[in-house]
């Protein structure tokens, strides 16, 4: 199946092993025993701690490695290049379907390990619910008044790909035929219940530290050392590493020196790359943004040539 969204892989769950707190260039603190939260008076150790409450308090710790944690939309988009006002009507919850039976039942979600998670499932007509909400005007093609509707004809239960916190995993899901596209429209079948989501931090300037910066990808780990790949604008300079360590989980971000006030500059998201060093090698801890609380994945590969 042509898929709209990239393949993945993921770094996977929980280390139970004692390591310590610290930020980059400054003094560490010991973290707590327990996997505590440990708030060092910076704006670093705030941000970190709160990225790292708001992963405890999702219940990831205890679900990150034997749960269903999806780490992508659990919506799978068809190609939209075969008509692209479907894609607007999509976006605005334009949809419409047949009368579909709402059996549910239970499926099984399989890890690249090997293992196996059974789950309840939801039924079609559920799937369908779980689509986006409608807003906004109906789009219609240039020149004419119609409403384009994204209809779903048929519905079939199959199976997807998706990136989990525990790898790719083929996972149950409603495959729905769209008229006037070759290749179906796809939904996690899974039912709420059974799935962790990721938690969300406040919105930057609505709770974010000022001077920290995200971390988008995470580079090559070598021992203690990793390479993360961080957000900058285009005149910020002096891009640095921070880290915090806690016994379940790593949280990096960065920081960076600001142009003076005045100075004229364009709004350009600039990736570069810098390091952190841990006291202890990651191991299977998950490495997570500061900013986001989302978990790193690995940068993308550079283009050939």
């Amino acid at each position: 199946m042509s898929r709209s969204r990239p393949h993945v892989s993921v770094l996977l769950a929980a280390l139970a092993a004692l390591v310590a707190l610290g930020v980059l260039g400054a003094c560490g603190r010991s973290g707590p025993a327990g996997g505590g939260v440990v708030d060092d008076g910076t704006p670093f150790g705030r941000q970190a701690a709160a990225a790292a409450k708001a992963w405890r308090d999702a219940g990831l710790g205890a679900r990150w490695s034997d749960g269903f944690v999806p780490l992508e939309p659990l919506s799978v988009e068809p190609p939209w290049i075969e008509d692209g006002t479907l894609k607007a009507s999509f976006y605005g919850g334009w949809i419409r379907a047949a009368t579909f039976p709402d059996d549910a039942g239970s499926g099984v979600v399989r890890f690249a390990d090997g293992s196996t998670l059974e789950v309840p499932l939801v039924g079609a007509r559920t799937a369908v619910g779980q689509l986006p909400a409608r807003s906004g005007a109906c789009p219609t093609d240039s020149g004419s008044s119609e409403c384009r509707w994204v209809t779903l004809t048929a519905a079939r239960l199959g199976t997807t790909t998706l990136g989990t916190s525990r790898g790719e995993a083929s996972v149950p899901a409603w495959l729905f035929t769209v008229e006037g596209l070759s290749q179906p429209l796809v939904r996690v079948a899974v039912a709420p219940s059974a799935v962790t989501s990721l938690p969300e931090l406040p919105a930057p300037g609505a709770g974010r530290e000022a001077g920290i910066v995200s971390a988008m990808y995470l580079g090559p780990v070598d021992g203690t050392t990793l390479a993360v790949d961080v957000g900058t604008g285009s005149c910020d300079t002096g891009p640095r590493g921070l880290v915090a360590e806690y016994p379940d989980l790593v949280v990096v971000g960065g920081a960076v020196t600001t142009p003076p006030p005045g100075t004229a500059c364009d709004s350009m998201l600039v990736v570069q790359r810098v390091e952190v060093h841990l006291q202890r090698p990651v191991g299977t801890r998950p490495v997570i943004d500061a900013v986001s609380g989302q978990p790193l994945r690995p940068a993308p590969a550079a283009p050939s040539g």
